[in-house]
């Protein structure tokens, strides 16, 4: 138990997932589970302020003042998390990137003047020329295309950067949210018991009256009352903290919100691991390796074309004052590729495509390992869930329901009745705690296939 809840917080930081699992015959619900994939996200203007220290306008936080649900902490969290709008802000600085790419070479203008200080006398004993020569360099080998290319290919990098951050606050904040629907459900269990504490009290105390009990028993049951209530303030006090932590995901210092209302116990089928593993295939993990290795495909395309040497060709006029003639330039420069000919280049190109073809694979293998033990976490709490629900409770509510009847007929002392109770409120308390742990990783694994779970 205690192994499986610390995988869950460093699960939901890899992202978000799945719906369902194999529930010992349980019928499909007939809604399914909510989903963040059609709520727009921040995304950053095409154009940022001209005046860099002016802070951008950004949507304005309208959290319901009432109950809110899932789909409502989704949409705040993805209009106004500021680590998704960092990731979207460099998605906009790639694409600028890659304009700049696409821009040509600019021409160069030379104009040279000589003897400008010079005087009357010494213009006439010598030559006052001017120059002027207009130039212009020409990328070969298709260097601009290539340029071009990897600039493509590393804003593609960066728009799946920005993809797997939106999974990640939505992981979380659906990791947040069903945190916080257990909460309240434990805060209700423990209120019940307090309540069930405070009756039963008042029961011995009257049967106390009667001489039906020991007086002595009249101190346990205020212990009983005393600790169900210690018990439901530690309860109201986790329940408390986890609305604060959920409306921090949005920027909210102060939640509005009232309560978050949520199916709990919403558990579907989860489709056999062959089918979740063929869909880690396009998982994002996966597809942002593929992109990489395309940058460095492009990046060793680049490497090969700056091989070829660039041309400068360029025109101009030449004359001198005391001359009526005028020289007409034409120059041809280029490199000569004797020494230097980008084979370092060449080289890093060529390893770094090795190299990401060894990270590709290696990052399938790593969310195909992520996906399998999350998915079959996901089925153990759910069958665990499906036993506390089927066994556990009714057995613990046929207890009490028991030892009550012992109660009213004195056959059954008032620590018996009060034992009864702490068991069944700790069974749902176990209860709820299986169903967080599986809608959490349920979360976790669709956020890790970046996709919903087909049913």
């Amino acid at each position: 138990m205690k192994a499986t809840r610390t995988l869950v917080p460093w699960a939901i930081g890899l992202t978000l997932a799945l719906r369902g699992f194999e529930a010992h015959g349980a019928d499909p619900p007939a809604e399914p589970r909510p989903t963040s994939r059609d709520l727009p996200a921040f995304v950053a203007p095409a154009k940022p302020p001209a005046d860099p220290s002016a802070a951008p306008e950004e949507p304005a936080v309208v959290e319901p003042q009432g109950p809110l649900t899932l789909r409502d902490a989704w949409a705040l969290a993805l209009l106004h998390s500021p680590d998704l709008s960092a990731f979207s802000w460099e998605m906009r600085a790639s694409e600028a990137r890659t304009l700049q790419a696409k821009k040509p070479l600019n021409p160069e203008l030379e104009i040279r003047l000589t003897r400008l200080g010079a005087t009357d006398q010494e213009s006439a004993l010598e030559d006052v020329s001017r120059r002027l020569v207009l130039r212009q360099e020409f990328e070969l080998g298709g260097k601009r295309a290539r340029r071009v290319d990897l600039a493509r290919a590393e804003r593609d990098l960066a728009e799946w950067d920005y993809q797997t951050k939106r999974n990640e606050v939505a992981t979380l904040v659906a990791g947040r949210f069903v945190a916080l629907l257990g909460a309240q459900r434990r805060v209700e269990s423990h209120a019940r018991s307090v309540e069930f504490c405070e009756h039963t009290s008042n029961q011995v105390s009257k049967l106390v009256e009667t001489g039906a009990v020991r007086g002595l028993e009249i101190h346990r049951s205020r212990r009983e009352v005393a600790l169900a209530r210690i018990e439901l303030q530690d309860a109201e006090a986790e329940r408390d903290a986890a609305r604060f932590k959920l409306a921090s995901a949005w920027g909210n210092r102060s939640p509005r919100f009232t309560e978050a209302v949520g199916d709990l116990e919403l558990i579907t089928p989860l489709p056999d691991i062959e089918v979740i593993l063929d869909l880690a295939r396009w998982s994002p993990a996966v597809g942002r390796s593929d992109t990489d290795l395309s940058r460095s495909w492009a990046a060793l395309s680049l490497a090969k074309a700056d091989r070829v040497p660039d041309l400068t060709v360029g025109g101009g006029v030449r004359w001198d004052d005391n001359l009526d003639g005028r020289d007409y330039l034409v120059e041809f420069q280029f490199d000569l590729p004797l020494f230097d000919r980008k084979q370092g280049d060449v080289l890093e190109g060529r390893t770094n495509v090795a190299k990401a073809r060894a990270e590709r694979g290696a990052a399938e293998a790593a969310s195909v390992e992520a996906i399998s033990e999350v998915y079959y976490l996901a089925r153990a709490a759910g069958a665990r869930a499906a036993v506390l629900r089927d066994e556990v409770l009714p057995a613990a509510r046929a207890t009490v329901d028991g030892v009550r009847l012992g109660f009213q007929t004195n056959t059954e002392t008032p620590d018996n009745f009060f034992d009864a109770r702490r068991e069944l409120t700790r069974a749902e308390v176990d209860y709820t705690e299986a169903l967080v742990e599986y809608q959490q990783l349920l979360a976790v694994l669709e956020g890790l296939l970046g996709q919903a779970i087909p049913d």
